[in-house]
């Protein structure tokens, strides 16, 4: 199959998140997004879009009757246990069987717990009377994630395409190329922020690979990231401002 090829991709990306591809197709969709960056992006992208679909579903509740046959089953014992049960050694079966685990089992326990309370209570601060005063334990403290975000770049009536992920509060941005532009020449493709006071230059995009590149500190309180690709003269514009035709252009989703 031509994994290479831009629409296959991009529809089978669609169908991945979906769930719709299966068996054999999606293994080995599975074991081409280990080392493809690019489709890691384009999956990335459909997750995003197809996600804001399903939150304006509204919530169906179950009927009761639903509820009514699980119970029966579980009261049946007609479920399938989530993990194998555990072999228990011929020398414990015995015991066990016959009314509860070893003791030797028990003892091991207590000795574990009674071992774990004395090592909290010799470490616990003690006031001048040595009684030991309670510590809460600290919150623990996670920085907040940095939202990131997601466009798919396609060239008109070409296989040239850019799958771009953005990291605003960050200002870093990677992006992959995929396909052929065809008729460059000695022009470059820039990618363009189309933000509110006017086109901002992020900088001039690969034609193959993968690549990197800051952006610019605007992008990080910006509200919407509509994104745009200009042909420019080699090495990108000249004026700070498009000089060329707009050959592509995308409004970066939001990525969970």
């Amino acid at each position: 199959m031509k994994y290479q090829n831009a629409k296959l991709r991009n529809l089978l990306s669609a169908e991945y998140v979906l769930g719709t591809l299966q068996g054999r197709a999606r293994r080995r969709f599975e074991r081409l997004l280990r080392s493809d960056a690019a489709l890691v992006g384009e999956v990335r992208y459909w997750e995003a879009r197809l996600a804001s679909f399903a939150l304006k579903i509204a919530p169906v509740d179950p009927p009761e009757t639903v509820w009514i046959g699980l119970q029966r089953r579980i009261e049946q014992g007609n479920t399938v246990p989530l993990r194998k049960p555990v072999a228990i050694p011929p020398s414990t079966a015995k015991s066990t069987a016959s009314g509860g685990p070893p003791v030797w089992r028990i003892l091991a326990g207590l000795a574990t717990a009674a071992a774990v309370v004395v090592a909290v209570l010799l470490n616990q601060p003690k006031t001048p009377e040595g009684v030991p005063v309670a510590v809460a334990p600290a919150p623990a403290v996670t920085a907040p994630a940095a939202a990131s975000y997601v466009a798919l770049l396609k060239m008109p009536d070409a296989d040239m395409q850019w799958t771009v992920s953005l990291t605003p509060a960050r200002g870093h941005m990677t992006v992959a190329a995929l396909g052929t532009a065809p008729g460059l020449g000695d022009r470059s493709p820039e990618l363009w922020w189309l933000s509110p006071n006017g086109p901002v230059a992020i900088g001039v995009l690969p034609t193959s690979g993968n690549g990197a590149m800051d952006l610019p500190p605007a992008l990080a309180n910006a509200s919407e990231l509509k994104l745009a690709v200009s042909l420019e003269p080699h090495g990108g514009s000249p004026t700070g401002q498009p000089t060329g035709p707009v050959v592509a252009s995308a409004i970066a989703v939001h990525t969970a």
